[in-house]
């Protein structure tokens, strides 16, 4: 009687000892290893969000060369992309007249005076970009033989919607980028006192008396919009938000291994960066930029810092 009662003794302890382990074992396998992610410190910049338009770049003074007689052109020696000067010889004509006067130059000598082309010169320096004529064409009183563009009216015409009224002036400093990436700084230099009545929008000048631009490219304008010069920041693959749009929040990184979520609200941003204003997030802080994608609250990370 007493070896069956020692037996069942042993019995349950080993069963008792038996659970104990399994249960250990079952404990050491439902800890989770730390996930791995990228973070970077919060950081204090001057942020600028821009406003953006498309331009166009135009000539604003053009001068015409018109013929002052009818006849033939005997001498023209322009093409377009010359330049030439106020007052500079542009081309001569001979009249129906003066071929007339040939055959009585032989008779009289003195009608010599009368045969020689009429010139016609240029009322304006710059470029040529029309020409009408070659030589011998037959050209009337008043035909506009040539169009010259001066290079230093050169300016970028920008439509701009009038609820920007307040941000863009007279005097406000833009950026002009080209289609090959170039940057072209100038300031807006007039506006005309006339609205596009389907767009509702007003025609800026930006004058660029120095740049050699064709006429007629298609440029983009950027102007600041808002500016904050102590914006608290961070990078924009560290804002996360729900399918709405209604929250944001970051992954802040506590005791160097937990990530908790702490809400914030997006400010200004550009291209890279983002401000926020938290009352629980300050400059310094370590949150996740990458590998926090529909991460749980409480999570245990590791990190490298970029």
């Amino acid at each position: 009687m007493k070896k069956q009662y020692f037996k069942h003794i042993v019995t349950l302890i080993l069963i008792i000892n038996f659970s104990a382990c399994k249960k250990n074992v079952e404990t050491v396998s439902e800890k989770k290893a730390p996930i791995n992610v990228s973070v970077v410190a919060v950081q204090q910049n001057d942020i600028k969000e821009y406003l953006t338009f498309n331009g166009v770049t135009q000539y604003q003074k053009k001068e015409n060369i018109r013929a002052n007689v009818t006849g033939y052109i005997s001498w023209m020696k322009y093409k377009i992309g010359d330049n030439i000067n106020n007052g500079q010889t542009f081309a001569s004509v001979r009249t129906k007249e003066q071929d007339a006067l040939k055959e009585a130059v032989k008779i009289d000598p003195s009608l010599s005076k009368f045969v020689s082309p009429i010139t016609i010169r240029s009322n304006a320096t710059g470029v040529f970009t029309v020409l009408n004529i070659t030589a011998n064409d037959y050209v009337a009183e008043g035909d506009v033989l040539a169009t010259v563009v001066q290079p230093k009216s050169l300016v970028v015409q920008v439509n701009v919607p009038y609820e920007y009224e307040d941000y863009v002036n007279i005097g406000t400093t833009c950026e002009i980028i080209l289609q090959n990436e170039e940057i072209i700084t100038g300031k807006i230099t007039s506006k005309l006192p006339t609205i596009n009545p389907l767009a509702q929008s007003q025609v800026f000048l930006i004058s660029l008396p120095v740049a050699n631009l064709p006429e007629h490219l298609n440029v983009q304008v950027k102007t600041i919009y808002k500016e904050d010069v102590t914006a608290m920041t961070i990078p924009k693959t560290a804002l996360q938000t729900n399918e709405l749009l209604s929250d944001f929040w970051v992954l802040k990184i506590v005791n160097d291994s937990i990530a908790i979520k702490q809400k914030v609200m997006p400010l200004l941003r550009n291209d890279s960066i983002i401000q926020v204003k938290s009352e629980s997030l300050k400059i310094n802080d370590l949150v996740i930029t990458e590998g926090g994608y529909q991460m749980q609250d409480s999570t245990i990370v590791t990190f490298k810092k970029l």
